[in-house]
């Protein structure tokens, strides 16, 4: 999720005041109206858009913003225009019409342009820089920011350059760019002492928090970061107090004071909790919203109707006095357009009845589709993710079986295909909650160009051979082999595309290609071709095939989701690179992207991978595994054990209070869906007689009760179910600090 644009906070707390709520007509003044008028109901009409954007009245912000407009227009005043766009664009933002918001800002700053007010395009830089910082377009952001700051610092608006200065800091600052996140920091503390906002002053100690914990001064960072936590609660700033809280728990954690992270990480969550219910209650906000922005159209639709009518009935009254004048003739012919009248009018009525009901019954059914889809999800997730933590875990086992070197390369294959599928899960679950995501950051890991395009092609081997196809690999020398960036996100991607030739080509090849466009000491810019000689794409179909659950179905009866193409154009937005594609039928089709990495060392690769060894501080604990399903013991098991661990299992909740009573565990790993006794009523019944063990929690879903909750239950922390090995240990000896002296 973005976090929160300070200066768009700043920006509408200067222009919070009591807004007077007039009705509608007061906004609609007579044609007749001077200027002086209108401008003093324009005045007024800023303050009611300005109430109704606090109270998350979105479609009231878009309703009078257009009245706004109007009136601006009728008295040609351009600078009311760029002034109420601030509001309406705004609005557009919250509601994740993007499209929209990017145009009404666009169209914003052409008409200051045009009036030439240099704080009018300073605001309008500023609103398309925060738009573009809200939707992960970085360069944009930062761009729009640096022509705003300049006419700001011409202006000396102390407070506007201050909070600009502080988003370019937080950018760089999220992209680790040490020396650029310092100079606009060192910025902000220039100004600090002339400003007098307690949010500010927050924000430019959340900055020199950041930048010391960046640079490894994390004693620095610890202090500027507790003085932003206390301000923000003073000023009841959620997200700067959020924010605190993270970064600090990060600095104990990399200083190795894990008391202190223990009781950061416990603050975080309850403020984490808060911020949870908020989003909720905006995240229903925007749904009404957008519900009562579609029933605004349809009253403005339902009003044009009426003025049609009503003019049709000012033309029947001329009729009428003109047939009252005339001849039989005339009678006659104005009876003849009467009846013609109603006729029309009866069958507008009938038109628009059918369209209603069918609209309704369209809703309905979206309704129902979109609680299928949800619940379906939601169970597929569960059903999923079980099975694929036995896979998972248990070929991780055999990957540390040295008696098993002549199967290695199987092994990686078979893991690494387990993985890319709860990937897809993953991701299937991101499709269907995508308006509500907001976090577009890639992971920056090191990794293995060659030996990951290897691991895709041997787990692709199977649907290769299916049709007799024959894989060609061309990556350029040139291209280092050790890269940083989102690995698993590349894999997503190359997966979907190869697995899609695959499917469409028969005794062919399929290509893939790898060449460097721009090489640098610590970048590289790489393009990536996937190509296949098999059936083509219809010309028709290259129009939508990104779209979601969409296949060439006259291609061929092929099965799958649909969701392959839609998932790498997703993947690809994240990056920011446009996928291209060319195809022509019954001879192939060709798909292009670049991508930029970072170049890697290869000791950086070994160092991710040696982070697989456990510390044995802890060995020879004694572990209960309460699991209904045999192959997720058995799994859970192994690894314990292969890290020094003794372990006792048991099926249910029942048979794990039958054992606990003969028998004394330093932990124990309960899963909270079995039959007889679930692990929430084993958990209550073991904290009758025993307050001190810890109980970590293992589940498939995302649990239904929040962390809270389950603390309250008496669980002592949350593994979700298939877990990253070294995650796994870790979650386990963080447990022990409560009962195992390290």
């Amino acid at each position: 999720m973005r976090k929160p644009h300070l200066l768009l906070c700043i920006f509408f707390c200067f222009s919070l005041v009591s807004a007077q709520q007039e009705s509608f007509d007061y906004f609609t003044p007579p044609e007749d109206s001077s200027e002086a008028e209108i401008l003093t109901i324009l005045d007024s009409l800023k303050q009611r858009l300005t109430h109704d954007y606090y109270k998350n009245n979105y479609v009231d912000v878009l309703k009078y913003g257009d009245l706004g407009f109007k009136l601006a227009e009728r008295i040609k005043n351009l600078e009311w225009e760029v002034e109420i766009a601030k509001y309406t664009g705004s609005a557009l933002v919250k509601m994740k019409d993007t499209l929209r918001a990017q145009k009404t800002f666009t169209e914003s700053l052409q008409k200051a342009q045009i009036i030439n007010d240099s704080i009018l395009i300073a605001d309008t830089f500023n609103n398309l820089g925060n738009f573009n910082n809200e939707i992960g377009t970085d360069e944009k952001a930062i761009e729009y920011y640096n022509e705003a700051v300049k006419i700001y610092k011409a202006k000396q608006n102390i407070t506007r350059v201050f909070v600009i200065n502080f988003n370019l800091s937080d950018i760089y600052l999220d992209q680790k760019n040490v020396e650029k996140s310092r100079r606009h920091v060192k910025v902000l503390e220039k100004y600090i002492d002339s400003v007098e906002i307690p949010l500010l002053k927050a924000g430019y100690l959340l900055s020199q928090g950041k930048l010391a914990l960046l640079e490894g001064n994390y004693d620095r960072a610890i202090v500027f970061l507790t003085e932003n936590i206390e301000l923000s609660k003073n000023s009841d700033y959620t997200d700067g107090i959020i924010q605190g809280y993270e970064h600090l728990l990060e600095a104990y954690a990399q200083k190795g004071d894990y008391k202190q992270a223990h009781f950061t990480r416990q603050e975080l969550d309850v403020y984490a909790d808060k911020k949870q219910e908020i989003e909720k209650a905006t995240a229903i906000n925007e749904v009404i919203a957008r519900m009562n922005v579609n029933q605004y159209k349809q009253d403005l639709k339902a009003k044009e109707l009426e003025n049609e009518v009503n003019r049709q009935n000012a033309n029947r009254n001329k009729i009428i006095v003109y047939i009252t004048l005339g001849a039989t003739l005339a009678v006659s012919i104005f009876a003849f357009a009467l009846l013609l009248f109603f006729k029309r009018r009866k069958a507008l009525v009938k038109s628009l009845q059918e369209s209603n009901t069918q609209y309704l019954k369209a809703k309905k059914k979206a309704e129902e589709l979109s609680e299928v889809k949800t619940n379906f999800l939601s169970a597929i997730s569960h059903e999923l993710r079980t099975p694929l933590y036995g896979i998972i875990g248990i070929s991780s086992i055999l990957q540390q079986d040295k008696s098993l070197g002549k199967f290695k390369e199987d092994i990686t294959s078979l893991k690494f295909s387990a993985d890319y599928l709860l990937a897809l899960i993953n991701d299937l679950l991101f499709l269907n909650k995508l308006d509500a995501l907001k976090n577009r950051k890639l992971e920056q890991k090191p990794f293995q160009l060659r030996e990951l395009v290897v691991n895709i092609i041997n787990s692709l081997e199977f649907m290769r051979s299916k049709n007799n196809n024959v894989f060609e690999v061309k990556i350029a020398d040139e291209v280092p082999n050790f890269l940083k960036g989102d690995y698993v996100k590349l894999s997503q991607i190359l997966i979907n595309l190869i697995s899609n030739a695959c499917k469409f080509t028969e005794e062919g090849t399929i290509t893939i290609d790898i060449q460097p466009e721009e090489v640098s000491n610590k970048t590289i810019k790489l393009n990536f071709r996937i190509a296949d000689n098999g059936l083509g794409i219809s010309e028709e179909k290259q129009r939508i095939i990104f779209d979601e659950f969409t296949q060439d179905k006259k291609s061929n009866d092929f099965q799958g989701t649909g969701l392959g193409l839609a998932i790498v154009k997703r993947l690809l937005d994240l990056h920011d690179a446009p996928i291209g594609l060319k195809s022509e039928k019954n001879v192939g089709t060709e798909f292009t992207f670049t991508i930029v990495y970072d170049i890697a060392q290869k000791t950086e690769v070994e160092v991710v991978q040696k982070k697989e060894k456990v510390n044995r501080n802890v060995e020879g604990s004694h572990i209960l595994i309460v699991d209904d399903n045999r192959i997720n013991r058995l799994v859970t098991r192994k690894i314990l054990e292969g890290n020094k661990f003794t372990c006792s299992m048991a099926e249910n909740g029942q048979e794990a209070l039958n054992i606990i009573e003969n028998e004394v565990f330093d932990m124990i790993l309960m899963d909270v869906n079995m039959p007889v006794m679930n692990g929430f009523e084993a958990t209550k019944a073991i904290r009758t007689f025993n307050k001190a063990v810890p109980i970590i929690a293992l589940t498939a879903t995302d649990p239904t009760k929040s962390f809270e909750d389950l603390r309250q239950i008496g669980f002592t922390d949350l593994i979700i179910k298939p877990y990253d090995t070294t995650d796994f240990l870790e979650v386990i000896k963080k447990n022990f600090n409560s009962t195992v002296i390290v």
